[in-house]
């Protein structure tokens, strides 16, 4: 993995990704930036010494000047007050939304435009790793977004590594890729945003009662504090809601329910601090784009030596859907941990996701935290997979009267005395009979529509298109050429594992569909020759190459970007083995100079990483 170390702490940072480090004040997160310069102080809990002195390696500049920092990929340091490019700056100010708040020439400046400008400097290196200090001091809520949008163009955009101090948690929430928190110089947690802030770790790093809730407009993270003097507004009461009462020194809520005439609460007087929270339900076809859907098998069929497709039924089905073809549609399957009624405890896990259940606005949004938090051998696995086709109740191909889908397994398992032996969903498709039951997540079709974010086909007008992968994107290739109408041309390439995969597909479009079996030959060879042969490279002159875009670590991280494709004639949808997407990417985009805004790849799975 490509990190960035810290050398007083173990602490690694990921490359390419935006690191927010945030503790109290004193908890060493300047220090730990010096740290990461190559400029640790030669005492590090000497901090307000630190402030004071001019330090030799930053060209004279005293720490509280140390605001921003940048290192190039070459390991030089530049501070944000040696002399840099000034048409990057004024480049940095104008995307900020900056350049008609700050005087780049003048002087003397107030601490907002000072900051602003500094922050622009730093970026308008365009460095291989940029280190942040505070960079939304001084300013104000639409400047601190300002910034924050703009360090995330520069990482999306060059894939620059980078790591900032800040206070506002919601804020660092809604931008990182990776937390870092401290408490008296050590490390309290590092993650992922959504693994790791909860309100323990509030409490532990800032020592404030909190509550952790899912953000409504960013879906990250969301930290409500709690004081002191809290006090229920009548305007909260709305709707005769009912309200939960929580002992905040308890570590369970209590079960008592008030009504919704209680308006406030006791603070410090008589029987501890108490606070009063709405807990209003509704229905869950209502609020969850996300439901919980209880199905059973009701037909198995073998396809090949690598597929297998279940059937799944079940009424909860008629709430199934987005209203349209399922096309590439992506589902969550909940593998059912080992042990009798596993599925049924599993659906007390998910009761409220169920299409008849009631939620509240939190728990709607915070399921998959919620399934986290539970132990491994309660909560089972949850894995991803496409749906081959769907099919409303009363459709003639049905086994009975309930709506139907069929999902095709890709099985990776083997014997090993006379045990079957590979991936949990693997293992269990393997193993399915008709009558089991298992739990999948998908689309609410009273709130999911043709935009809903599971879909990844979209060509736009694209009357040309390629879609290729290998066997694990075939059920989303299938289902894709069933789609699609007649007048639409193009290739599509599924490369299998051996002849015997090779499936029955149908399309009215003029596509020509191609399988190829790979034998003997290495995973994606067959499949990336096809593509090169159907998309080559236009004579010298035809197009401008295109732009070689930020590397992706396809061992660390995840290869994927999907696009709608606009009115340009050609779309091409790739999937399958991360290695192989990358690399037919490339192609495409930088050989070829296909816009890339035309492609959608996807990266299923890797080489040598565990079924995911």
């Amino acid at each position: 993995m490509n990190t960035l170390k810290a050398e007083r702490l173990p602490l690694e940072f990921p490359a390419g990704a935006i690191t927010m480090v945030f503790g109290a004040n004193g908890s060493g997160k300047s220090t730990l930036l010096r740290d990461l310069a190559g400029h640790p102080p030669a005492g590090s809990a000497d901090v307000p010494a630190l402030l004071a002195e001019p330090h030799p390696a930053l060209d004279g500049a005293t720490a509280r000047e140390y605001v921003a920092l940048g290192r190039s990929a070459e390991g030089t340091v530049s501070t944000a007050w040696t002399p840099h490019d000034d048409e990057a700056i004024d480049r940095v100010l104008a995307a900020t939304g900056c350049s008609g708040l700050v005087n780049r020439t003048a002087t003397a400046l107030p601490a907002d435009q000072l900051q602003l400008l500094a922050v622009a400097r730093v970026l308008g290196r365009e460095t291989g790793v940029v280190l942040l200090d505070e960079p939304t001091n001084h300013l104000d809520v639409a400047q601190q977004l300002l910034v924050l949008d703009a360090v995330a163009d520069l990482n999306r955009r060059r894939g620059t590594t980078v790591i900032m101090v800040v206070h506002d948690l919601n804020l660092a929430t809604r931008y990182a890729d990776h937390l870092v928190a401290l408490v008296g110089g050590t490390v309290a947690a590092a993650g992922r945003p959504s693994e790791v802030l909860t309100a323990e770790l509030v409490q532990d790093v800032f020592g404030l009662p909190a509550r952790v809730i899912t953000d409504p407009v960013a879906g990250s993270p969301l930290v409500l504090p709690i004081g002191r003097h809290r006090v229920l507004r009548p305007e909260a009461a709305e709707g005769g809601a009912r309200f939960r009462t929580t002992r905040l020194d308890d570590e369970t809520p209590a079960a008592q329910e008030v009504p919704t005439e209680a308006k406030a609460t006791t603070t410090g007087q008589g029987g501890g601090d108490t606070a009063v929270v709405p807990e209003p339900r509704r229905p869950s076809v209502e609020v969850c784009p996300t439901l919980a859907f209880g199905l059973t098998a009701v037909d198995v069929q073998d396809l090949g030596p690598s597929f297998r497709r279940l059937t799944l039924a079940g009424p909860e089905l008629e709430h199934f859907g987005t209203g349209g073809h399922p096309l590439d549609l992506r589902i969550k399957v909940l593998v059912p941990p080992p042990g009798e009624d596993a599925v049924a405890r599993m659906r007390g896990l998910f009761a409220d996701l169920a299409p008849d259940g009631t939620i509240s606005d939190d728990d709607a949004s915070g399921w998959y935290r919620a399934w986290l938090a539970k132990d491994p051998s309660e909560r089972g696995s949850m894995r991803t997979y496409t749906v081959r086709s769907f099919r409303p109740a009363g459709h003639p191909g049905n086994a009975g009267p309930d709506p139907e889908l069929d999902l095709d397994f890709v099985l990776h398992v083997r014997r090993e005395d006379g045990v079957l032996v590979g991936g949990p969903a693997s293992v269990w498709a393997a193993e399915a009979q008709v009558g089991d039951e298992v739990i999948i997540l998908g689309p609410n079709r009273a709130l999911c529509g043709h935009d809903y974010g599971g879909i990844e086909f979209r060509p736009g007008q694209a009357r040309r298109i390629l879609l290729a992968g290998d066997e694990t994107a075939a059920p989303a290739i299938c289902s894709i050429l069933e789609s699609l109408p007649p007048g639409i041309t193009g290739d599509a390439f599924i490369e299998v594992p051996s002849v015997e995969d090779i499936q029955g597909s149908f399309t009215r479009s003029g596509v020509a569909v191609q399988w190829l079996p790979r034998g003997m030959q290495a995973p994606g060879n067959l499949l990336e020759a096809a593509v090169r042969s159907a998309v080559a490279v236009p004579g010298a002159g035809a197009v401008d190459p295109g732009k070689d875009f930020e590397d992706v670590n396809v061992d660390e991280g995840i290869l994927w970007e999907t696009t709608s494709g606009s009115g340009q004639p050609f779309y091409a949808w790739i999937a399958g083995e991360a290695g192989v997407i990358k690399s037919m990417r490339r192609y495409l985009v930088r050989d070829v100079g296909i816009d890339r805004k035309q492609v959608s790849f996807m990266g299923y799975w890797r080489t040598g990483r565990a079924e995911g």
